[in-house]
């Protein structure tokens, strides 16, 4: 089974991260830059993205121009009131862009379906 990746430095959120993909039976990779994640995301089947961190934008365009990333999936996550950054991470080609606690939410349905 192909990984989901993440790039989030927030241990809390870590996580819960790794307890929905446990309970799930889906493998999980942590990383912590953007050059690790793209690295990581070639045959991922989803990458998770703080947007709070520099590296995430970073990891977009890196993701998008890459053709062997290119069409992996991702999930950016930010809180609420950042709406720049969610524009800009949508503009970079971020599939979906969440609030924090919205992904928390729905982390499940997102590791289960991707």
């Amino acid at each position: 089974m192909r990984p989901v990746v993440y790039l989030v430095r927030d241990l809390v959120f870590t996580a819960r991260i790794r307890e929905a993909a446990e309970r799930l039976g889906v493998p999980v990779e942590g990383t912590r830059d953007a050059a690790a994640c793209v690295a990581a995301a070639r045959g991922a089947r989803l990458v998770i993205l703080d947007l709070r961190l520099a590296d995430a934008f970073a990891a977009l365009e890196s993701l998008a121009r890459d053709p062997d990333t290119a069409a992996v999936p991702t999930v950016g996550f930010v809180g609420h009131d950042a709406v720049d950054v969610m524009q800009t991470a949508r503009a970079l080609g971020c599939r979906e862009v969440l609030a924090k606690g919205e992904l928390a939410s729905r982390l499940p349905r997102l590791l289960g379906e991707a």
